[in-house]
C-alpha cells in the first residue's frame, strides 16, 4: 500500500508540474506566433475547405503531444479565426499520429500495420471533422470561452490590422521613432516586443490559474489509475471474449491515462501473451486519443454534449480500425 501511495504522489507531482509548465510555455509561444503570423494561420486554417483540414491533420501529425498536451494549442486555435471542424481535426490527430507513435508502431508491429494505421486515421479524421463542421458548432462551447471568440460559427473573418495601428501611434508619439521610421525603429521594436512577451506571459498565467482545478483533478485520476491498478489487469481482461474484446479494449483505453511513450510497449506485452492485434490497436487508439484527464481539461472549453461526441468519435475510430486489423 505504501508503494502504491508513493507511486500515486510521484506520478501526480511529476505530471502536474510537467503539464503546468507545458501549458504556460506553449501558451506564450503560440500567442506570440499568433500575434506575428495571425494572417498565416487564417490563410492556411481559417477557411472551411478540404485543404484546411488536410493542413490541420499535418500540423497534428508533427506535434508529438499526448492527449492532455494538445489542449493549449487547441485553445489558441479556437481563439484565432480557425474553423471549428479544422480545430477538431487537429485535436483528433495530434495524440494519434506523430513521429513518436509512428516510429514505435513501425518497430513493434511492422510496416504493413503502420501504413494501414496512418491511412485509416487520415481518412477517418478527415471525414469526421468535416461532418462536425456541418453541425451548429456554437452550442458546443462553454459560455465563458465562447465570449473570447468573435467569429460567427468559427468562419474566418478579416482581422483588424493592429500592427499598422501600433506603427501609426509610434510614428506620432515615440521620440526615438519620430524621424526616419524605416531606419530607426529598432529601440521601439525591442521595447514593444519585450512588453508584448511580458503581457502574453501574464495572460498565460491568468489562463493557467483558471485551469488549475481541471489539471489537478485530471492528474489525480491518472495518478490513481497508475498507482492502484494491478499490473496484470489488461492481460487478464483482454484475452477471452473474442471479437468483443475489440470493443471492450476501446472502453478500457479511454478509462485509462496512458502516455504515448508507454502505450506501445503495453501493446507489445499484450501481443506477447496472445492478445489479437486488432484488440491491441483498438486499445492503443482509444488510450492515446482520449482519456479521463483530457476530458476534464476539455470541460474548461466545451460543454458535455461535445465531450460525449468526442468520446464517441474516438471510440468509432478505435473500434473501426481494431475490427479491420482483427479480420486481416
Amino acid at each position: 500500500m505504501e508503494s502504491q501511495l508513493l507511486e500515486f504522489f510521484k506520478f501526480f507531482a511529476i505530471y502536474f508540474v510537467e503539464l503546468s509548465l507545458f501549458f504556460v510555455v506553449v501558451s506564450v509561444l503560440i500567442a506570440f506566433l499568433n500575434n506575428r503570423y495571425k494572417s498565416s494561420f487564417e490563410k492556411h486554417l481559417g477557411k472551411d475547405s478540404y485543404l484546411s483540414y488536410i493542413k490541420a491533420i499535418l500540423l497534428g501529425s508533427l506535434t508529438p503531444f499526448c492527449s492532455c498536451s494538445t489542449i493549449p494549442l487547441l485553445r489558441a486555435l479556437l481563439k484565432t479565426n480557425v474553423v471549428f471542424g479544422v480545430c477538431i481535426a487537429y485535436l483528433l490527430t495530434s495524440p494519434l499520429v506523430n513521429p513518436i507513435i509512428v516510429g514505435m508502431l513501425f518497430m513493434a508491429f511492422g510496416l504493413k500495420i503502420t501504413l494501414i494505421y496512418l491511412a485509416f486515421l487520415f481518412v477517418a479524421i478527415f471525414i469526421l471533422s468535416t461532418m462536425i463542421q456541418k453541425l451548429d458548432t456554437q452550442k458546443f462551447l462553454q459560455e465563458n470561452f465562447k465570449s473570447t471568440n468573435h467569429n460567427d460559427h468559427f468562419k474566418a473573418k478579416k482581422p483588424i490590422d493592429f500592427t499598422s495601428f501600433s506603427i501609426s501611434v509610434l510614428q506620432k508619439s515615440s521620440s526615438c521613432c519620430d524621424t526616419q521610421m524605416n531606419k530607426n525603429m529598432s529601440c521601439c521594436t525591442k521595447s514593444k516586443n519585450k512588453d508584448s512577451i511580458k503581457n502574453l506571459f501574464f495572460q498565460s498565467l491568468k489562463d493557467y490559474k483558471k485551469l488549475i482545478p481541471y489539471i489537478a483533478i485530471g492528474m489525480g485520476i491518472g495518478a490513481f489509475i497508475h498507482g492502484f491498478m494491478p499490473q496484470d489487469f489488461l492481460q487478464n481482461y483482454l484475452g477471452g471474449f473474442g471479437i468483443l474484446n475489440v470493443i471492450f479494449a476501446a472502453f478500457i483505453g479511454i478509462l485509462l491515462y496512458v502516455r504515448v511513450e508507454a502505450i506501445i510497449p503495453i501493446g507489445v506485452a499484450l501481443l506477447g501473451v496472445g492478445v489479437n492485434e486488432g484488440v491491441i490497436m483498438s486499445f492503443l487508439i482509444a488510450g492515446a486519443g482520449c482519456s479521463l484527464p483530457e476530458l476534464i481539461l476539455l470541460k474548461s472549453i466545451f460543454k458535455l454534449n461535445f465531450l460525449a461526441l468526442f468520446v464517441g468519435l474516438v471510440l468509432c475510430i478505435a473500434i473501426g480500425f481494431g475490427m479491420i486489423i482483427y479480420f486481416l
